[in-house]
């Protein structure tokens, strides 16, 4: 029985608790035991599938900022639990500090993996931004293995002499494809229940919080409802900057054009109801979200900060200018019901990325990779 350890430093419901879900759901577990390990751990909608597949729960201290005390807690539980990988899961370079508690306590996979390209907004910004590259050239080098979802995840996360010494590993953030194939019958239902039958609707899902850019969405609203009254947005998600956006869409006299619908634990039902999604975000690791649309059947509009590999399923890409955003989502192709098979060909299957991770779990474990120094 091999026994993984699949850390984050917060469980919630965002990219890196989606991707999980998605390839651990895949996985026979029969020789197989995952634990996902966080810092702290809230409610998210991807906690029963993953327990409901055998996957159990741990948490450290309960908040991140304790970093010391969490710490020591993972070399407990590392201890104890004496696993076989380390996977660990990172948007910010003090993460890797997990990996030298795992090599002092013997655990010979350790595998780092990149999520992120950017720290978020916020007045200790600069103080975290010394951190994150202090902590990425002590600790890179304690991983057997680098992994990402992009180029500039990986040069993001890892140092570039630990990159020219030995690459990374591109890991496609794999989705369900089949779970998104468009529905025609539930796309009605769910328009007219939130009274959208014969709206337009501009749709996003993502974390309401200033990566995800969500007030450019309410200019881009404003200038769309200028060309087109029947405009809409919806916005699938909750975060820290819901008021302010409550205020701001008040405030610009949009207020009946946005509907704020919360988190939900079928995105897909709400992909389906939309027209158009948009995806503004200020910055991406690999913004998973934007390949469920297109699975979805939606034309695709991201902005210039989504990753390359993302963009290789057909998404339109345009700087942030609210006025040719409005006019691209409303001129917008429209459903395509083969948006499977064209997420598919571009290598995003869920099923395949799980049997490509469950093989690294496999090699690292039956050749004892320990790191060298």
């Amino acid at each position: 029985m091999r026994r993984v350890c699949c850390f984050c430093e917060r469980w919630e419901s965002g990219g890196i608790e989606s991707f999980l879900c998605n390839v651990l759901t895949r996985m026979d577990m029969t020789d197989l035991e995952v634990d996902i390990v966080a810092s702290s751990i809230g409610e998210s909608v991807f906690t029963d599938a993953l327990q409901q597949h055998g996957v159990q729960f741990l948490e450290l201290s309960g908040d991140q900022r304790n970093v010391a005390e969490n710490h020591q807690r993972f070399r407990e539980l590392v201890r104890e639990r004496q696993y076989d990988v380390l996977h660990l899961n990172a948007f910010q370079g003090l993460s890797l500090a997990y990996l030298k508690i795992a090599e002092q306590e013997g655990v010979p996979v350790r595998i780092a993996h990149s999520h992120n390209t950017a720290l978020r907004k916020s007045a200790t910004r600069p103080v975290k931004q010394l951190i994150h590259v202090w902590a990425r050239n002590r600790y890179t080098k304690y991983a057997t293995a680098l992994w990402a979802c992009s180029k500039n995840a990986a040069k993001f996360l890892f140092t570039k002499r630990e990159l020219q010494k030995r690459g990374y590993t591109f890991i496609p953030n794999g989705i369900d494809v089949e779970r998104f194939r468009f529905d025609p019958v539930i796309r009605d239902q769910v328009r007219a229940e939130l009274g959208l039958s014969d709206k337009f609707v501009i749709g996003h899902i993502g974390r309401l919080c200033y990566q995800k850019n969500q007030t450019f969405l309410l200019n881009v609203l404003a200038e769309a409802v200028k060309r087109d009254p029947s405009a809409v947005l919806l916005l699938v998600g909750d975060g820290e900057d819901k008021s302010a956006l409550i205020k701001k869409a008040a405030s610009m006299g949009i207020s009946d054009k946005v509907i704020f619908y919360g988190t939900t634990n079928h995105p897909e039902h709400l992909l389906w109801a939309m027209d158009v999604f948009a995806f503004p975000s200020l910055f991406e690791g690999f913004g998973i979200v934007a390949i469920e649309a297109l699975a979805a059947g939606l034309p695709v509009v991201c902005s210039e900060n989504v990753p390359e590999e993302t963009r290789v399923t057909g998404c339109r890409i345009l700087p942030l200018d609210a006025a040719a955003w409005a006019k691209q989502t409303l001129s917008a192709e429209g459903l395509n019901p083969d948006g499977p098979e064209v997420v598919r060909q571009a290598g995003f299957d869920a099923r395949t990325v799980a049997l490509r991770i469950f093989a690294e779990y496999e090699t690292g474990y039956r050749e004892g990779y320990r790191w060298t120094g």
